[in-house]
């Protein structure tokens, strides 16, 4: 009997007191974002019109609906393009898209990092009290990173004047790099269109001839070079295009440029001075009957001195006669 009373002594003290309760993991509570796992941690690559499209998931593990307010933060002058704010159902989650834009690509050197950030917060709660966020789960951070724009250009400058065969001349080349990183030219290619005739040389300069961008610090992103042109001397009168073609380095892809030039033949340019020398034969034949006078005058010299011969002779015969009267 006295165990029996002792037993139920315990069970009510149990009752009164209850043993503490083994710990027990309740329901998430609150709400967090992050990126979606397809795009990696970065730093992500802008297209070449300084865009970029990215996804964030937002979780709400409460049992009622939430809205979150969302802002940016951004370096590069880049800007984002959101929505203002989200609705999240209740213990549920959403994706949403955003949009980096707005970045003038060719204004910085390529493989340049800027930092930006989405900034969410959670609008005031249903019941109207007080939510501190934790900032870990309410800004989501990444890097930009600018892509490297390849863009060589090739100019033949124009002569300006016509070119004689047998001589030799240069034409000047103008390399420009429009792209935002330094450049090389690759497999550069130099032909003259129509003129066997025409040898041309210098080509060899422009391979591997590197091209700075103004994104480098340098002032002017252009190279200055020289190709030599140099016609056989029976080449003949006529129009030749030059042609030259360079490749970029950094897959800007390929150049061309065309100039053409007039070549004059050497047989032309005697004639031509032939032309002068007639011309001049011709003013002093002009002159006289100059050399073709002294001929007749070559011819009239004799004659003259037929003509002054007779007369002394006429004069000598007179004299003569007058001194015979006299005597």
């Amino acid at each position: 009997m006295k165990n029996m009373n002792l037993l139920l002594t315990i069970v009510l003290l149990t009752s009164i007191f209850p043993l503490p309760a083994m710990a027990q993991d309740g329901p998430d509570t609150g709400w967090s974002i992050g990126w979606e796992e397809e795009f990696g941690e970065g730093p992500w690559k802008l297209s070449e019109n300084g865009k970029l499209i990215l996804e964030f998931w937002a979780e709400n593990n409460d049992p009622f609906p939430i809205e979150i307010n969302l802002d940016f933060e951004a370096e590069l002058n880049a800007s984002i393009d959101m929505p203002e704010t989200i609705n999240i159902g209740a213990q549920s989650n959403t994706t949403t898209e955003i949009e980096v834009e707005n970045v003038t690509v060719l204004d910085h050197l390529a493989g340049t990092l800027g930092d930006f950030a989405v900034i969410a917060t959670r609008a005031s709660p249903i019941d109207g009290s007080d939510v501190t966020v934790d900032p870990q789960n309410s800004r989501l951070e990444g890097q930009i990173e600018i892509p490297r724009i390849a863009d060589l250009q090739v100019e033949l400058v124009d002569l300006g004047f016509t070119v004689t065969a047998g001589s030799t001349t240069t034409m000047e080349v103008i390399l420009t790099n429009n792209g935002n990183m330094r450049d090389k030219v690759v497999s550069p290619t130099l032909i003259a269109n129509g003129c066997p005739q025409l040898s041309l040389s210098g080509i060899d300069n422009l391979d591997n001839l590197v091209v700075d961008s103004e994104h480098d610090g340098s002032k002017n992103p252009e190279t200055t070079t020289e190709i030599t042109l140099s016609p056989a001397s029976s080449h003949p009168s006529k129009k030749c295009t030059i042609e030259i073609a360079v490749v970029s380095d950094g897959g800007g892809g390929t150049s061309i440029s065309t100039q053409e030039v007039e070549i004059k033949s050497s047989e032309s340019s005697e004639n031509n001075g032939g032309t002068g020398d007639s011309n001049g034969d011709s003013n002093q034949s002009g002159t006289g009957d100059g050399d073709d006078g002294s001929e007749i005058t070559t011819g009239y010299v004799p004659f003259l001195s037929m003509y002054y011969t007779l007369m002394m002779i006429l004069f000598a015969a007179f004299a003569s006669r007058r001194q015979s009267i006299l005597r």
